[in-house]
């Protein structure tokens, strides 16, 4: 399962061929997919003006013409009783392996790749038992003091928000991107100062769910689209009981907050995949930024780093364009709206990519072992 919009470069190469074959009705489609997912046929028609005959047509053929599309669910953590959490290390010298392993060694790791830019090392995303975050943070000072890595940072943040793909910039006619950046700014300038409800802080990290919740949930994550016979069989639960627990379980916890599709607008080749951690003048400041960030063809995800305003952004920028986006940034600085920024470029290959672990779910709670974590630190130090 692909996580925090991140992907390998043929999956990237698939999608640019796909959102090439895009009309302005199937891209309303892909638009609302991410919202209503692919079941929910009659809201998504309604939500774009279209009958829904019209739209389960288009739907079907949507699928049936890329059988590897990708559609998938993305959870709130924080009802699982998981806390997100993003680590940027930086190898040391003649050490370029010692922070990957030691990074992979570590528990409900969801997705590592290699970057460069204000760190040359790696960049990792985690979901982490919350009641045991404080062993997480132990765990990456104990990896400096035994020089794994010379530094690094990390961040908790909340939900990530995830921008589905959108033909804002796109024009149909001529088949090509029109890059507005002057009108992003003035968007940013006059936005509101409101905090969107997508970044608000988690206010506890009770687990919602129970070991078939997760069973469900971890099949969806790998495949939103998949059928409830198919779901049901997976699970080794009956038809009806997959339904009743998706409906009165899943849907009105909102366990599932929307779903990803899995579409790129650019070949991989020219463009820069990215991760910006972007620190804010003050929190009006943090809203009207991000206010303006979920029909833009650059943006793949962000979250909000938690107790702080600052924002994590994952971008996807032709190269030609990029000087524009930095351009941006800077002028927003001059505005006071930024007080500073950074970027780390983020390499594809290799990379590793996971789902929850739910076979660490027991009793209610999340399972892991500090000690045996350490122990096997120790003797990733002295390779």
């Amino acid at each position: 399962m692909k996580s925090v919009s991140m992907y390998g470069q043929k999956d990237v190469e698939r999608m640019v061929r796909f959102m090439k074959s895009v009309d302005e009705k199937n891209a309303k489609i892909v638009e609302g997919l991410s919202v209503y997912g692919p079941r929910n046929v009659s809201l998504l028609a309604k939500s774009i003006g279209l009958p829904n005959s019209t739209v389960a047509f288009r739907l079907k053929k949507l699928i049936d013409q890329n059988e590897d599309l990708e559609i998938n669910a993305r959870l709130d953590v924080s009802k699982l009783g998981l806390k997100k959490a993003v680590v940027l290390v930086e190898a040391s010298p003649g050490k370029w392996e010692l922070p990957w392993n030691a990074l992979q060694n570590l528990d409900y790791l969801t997705y590592l790749v290699r970057c460069y830019g204000k760190f040359y090392g790696c960049y990792a995303i985690y979901a982490f038992p919350a009641e045991h975050h404080s062993e997480f943070e132990d765990y990456f000072e104990k990896a400096r003091e035994l020089e794994v890595f010379s530094n690094y940072l990390l961040f908790w943040t909340g939900q990530v928000r995830e921008v589905p793909p959108n033909f804002y910039w796109f024009n149909f006619q001529k088949r090509e991107w029109v890059f507005q950046w002057q009108r992003w700014i003035e968007e940013v300038l006059n936005a509101s100062e409101q905090l969107s409800e997508d970044l608000k802080e988690p206010k506890n990290y009770r687990s919602m769910v129970d070991e078939t919740d997760l069973r469900i949930l971890a099949e969806l994550e790998k495949n939103g689209r998949l059928p409830l016979n198919k779901l049901a069989k997976t699970v080794g639960l009956t038809r009806y009981n997959v339904r009743y627990r998706y409906r009165k379980h899943i849907l009105p916890r909102n366990l599932i907050p929307y779903y990803s599709v899995a579409m790129f607008p650019y070949p991989y080749e020219v463009s820069e995949i990215c991760a910006f951690v972007i620190e804010f003048e003050d929190k009006k400041a943090l809203a009207k930024f991000t206010n303006t960030l979920n029909d833009k063809p650059f943006i793949l995800s962000y979250a909000k780093v938690i107790g702080q305003n600052s924002i994590l952004v994952h971008t996807y920028t032709l190269k030609e364009e990029f000087p524009n986006l930095i351009g941006s940034l800077n002028l927003f600085v001059k505005e006071n709206l930024i007080a500073k920024f950074f970027h780390e470029t983020l390499i594809l290959v290799p990379f590793i990519d996971e789902t929850t672990p739910y076979e660490r779910f027991g009793n209610g709670t999340w399972e892991y072992d500090h000690a045996q974590a350490l122990k096997e630190l120790k003797r990733i130090a002295r390779t």
